[in-house]
């Protein structure tokens, strides 16, 4: 090499220096990250968190029918916390139900779709409260066109009436109810043969078919869903509407109380934020692993996967499917299991097809018999509560 040609090559070898020492800055900031978030992990598992079922406290037991009913009703599940869903009362005992259209998910074709399920979640959530409690209770629905659910602000898909105080009261459903969440933390124990048949039962009594996969299958599920997540950060809507959900501290996670907090996600805020905002950093040599690894290091556990077949052509079918979906984990928790919905299988079609693959799916059709539902069930420690509005600021319209 001539001397021209040695010190032209210098600038090249101290640019290839200067993108290794980023590197390995990068790589040493993540590592840190997540030795104190593992730390963390272990405080909170032998800490103030842990409880079973039967620990519970009821703190409603003072309160009127109707400030008890809407705490117990505001635990509702939705995707990303959302709560999209109001109430405007009309009389003594009648409600409209709203879905606020905001506050559901809109990054997708399918997404406005599954708008329909939430609806579904609520009203059988909303009868068994109201059962728990000793109300009678009944609904009407007024189903929107799919293409009212783009934009923003309340549209109208139902009404309701709660006839107080008509039953003896089930304990042992509203304890359920206090008890069920969604849990991603490791799971210790999978679900017994037991719970497997009554979910299954569960499904059947809605005419949907359940499905469930081995111990290998599952692993590789819950590796499926991984992928899914982070491909999805490359999927600017997607991305986007994740970021305006996800909470990265506790200041955000308790001023905003609703949305995806990190603490629940059993990640670290400060790098969940990072990523989310930075998604480039994932495809990185070494970083890439480790980050995988880090993100799947609560889900290698003793889990099974589950997943429903449904009819999914028509909102009628989807607010079905929610009504089933609410069933089967009110199941999982009665029986004292938690369970964590895969959704993102769901809305990215590179993975809801290989999907079908692992499960063996070979005539998936909208009309007769679409994967409308993925989880997996299993027993863990308590895992961090997410939080909800205040019911009398959000969830009742004034």
């Amino acid at each position: 090499m001539c001397i021209r040609d040695r010190h032209s090559a210098a600038p090249f070898r101290a640019r290839r220096c200067l993108a290794l020492a980023t590197c390995s800055v990068s790589s040493l900031l993540v590592l840190s990250f997540i030795y104190v978030q593992s730390i963390s992990d272990l405080q909170r598992a032998s800490g103030p968190y842990r409880h079973d079922i039967l620990q519970l406290v009821d703190k409603t037991t003072e309160k009127t029918d109707i400030s008890a009913f809407y705490d117990l009703l505001n635990r509702y599940p939705s995707p990303h916390n959302g709560q999209p869903i109001r109430l405007r009362r009309t009389g003594d005992d009648t409600f409209e139900l709203f879905f606020e259209r905001e506050r559901g998910l809109q990054s997708t074709d399918i997404s406005y779709f599954f708008s329909f399920v939430s609806m579904g979640v609520f009203i059988q959530h909303m009868k068994l409260c109201a059962r728990a409690l000793g109300h009678g209770y009944s609904y009407t629905t007024a189903l929107p066109e799919e293409a009212k659910l783009h934009g923003e602000g309340p549209v109208l898909f139902g009404t309701c009436r709660v006839i107080w105080n008509q039953t003896a009261k089930d304990d042992k459903l509203k304890q359920a109810l206090l008890f069920r969440q969604t849990s991603r933390k490791k799971y210790y124990e999978g679900p017994s043969v037991e719970l497997d048949h009554r979910l299954e039962e569960t499904s059947a009594g809605h005419r949907m078919a359940l499905g469930r996969l081995g111990e290998e299958q599952s692993s590789q599920a819950i590796w499926l869903n991984q992928r899914a997540v982070f491909d999805d950060l490359f999927d600017e809507p997607v991305r986007a509407e994740l970021d305006h959900w996800l909470r990265y501290s506790q200041a955000e996670k308790r001023s905003k109380k609703d949305g995806l907090a990190y603490d629940c996600m059993q990640l670290n805020g400060p790098v969940m934020r990072f990523i989310i905002r930075h998604p480039g950093i994932i495809r990185a040599p070494f970083i890439s692993w480790i980050l995988k690894q880090y993100y799947m290091r609560t889900m290698k556990d003793a889990s099974r996967v589950f997943y429903l077949l449904a009819p999914f052509g028509r909102p009628e079918n989807a607010f079905e499917v929610g009504r089933t979906i609410m069933d089967v984990w009110m199941e999982v928790a009665a029986a004292g299991y938690y369970l964590h919905p895969f959704g993102t299988i769901m809305s990215n079609q590179a993975a809801h097809h290989d999907f079908l693959e692992l499960a063996g799916i070979t005539d998936e059709s909208r009309d007769e018999k679409y994967l409308v539902f993925i989880f997996r069930v299993g027993k863990s420690e308590t895992p961090v509560p997410s939080l909800r509005l205040d019911p009398h600021e959000h969830l009742v319209m004034e």
